[in-house]
């Protein structure tokens, strides 16, 4: 009895290290992020990839409004306008210039994530860059952080051959 109960342990410890992980888990590994400088959204082909981006993050806002009313017992509120900010990070490419390179603070880009690829349409942003900073490690490791602010809906990016 022992030695079955073992058996199965093995069997389920088998079955978790050789199972596939569902398709929404795998997004990440597609994950691809494009931008362009001005103030005209991507079509399907214009944009750059962000080179060397290894990490994205797209926070969607919302300001809370109080309507509380004399004589209320609980602080109400209401949602207000929406806001948006997108975070990119990864390995330094002094050479990317259309990518990296545009990323200046204060210059108004169009920011676009493809978190499944860019064979499926996806969402992008009008924002201005707020920060553009860079690490260089004494082991050799250059990166970089940016931080960009939402200043219009965002609109959709289309899907990429």
């Amino acid at each position: 009895m022992k030695m079955l109960r073992s058996f199965i342990m093995f069997l389920r410890a088998l079955v978790s290290i050789f199972s596939l992980a569902p398709a929404a888990e795998q997004a990440g590994y597609l994950n691809q992020v494009f931008v362009l400088a001005g103030s005209t959204a991507m079509v399907a082909g214009t944009g750059a990839k962000l080179l060397g981006c290894d990490n994205a993050s797209y926070e969607r806002l919302c300001a809370l409004l109080e309507i509380t009313q004399f004589g209320d017992t609980y602080v109400n509120k209401m949602g207000g306008l929406k806001d948006s900010s997108v975070s990119v990070s990864g390995n330094l490419y002094t050479g990317d210039t259309t990518g990296q390179d545009v990323l200046i603070p204060g210059n108004t880009v169009f920011i676009g994530l493809f978190p499944s690829g860019p064979s499926v349409a996806s969402v992008q942003i009008k924002a201005l860059v707020e920060n553009f900073n860079t690490s260089f490690d004494v082991t050799g490791k250059q990166t970089f952080t940016c931080s960009l602010k939402g200043i219009a809906a965002p609109v959709t990016l289309p899907a990429r051959a």
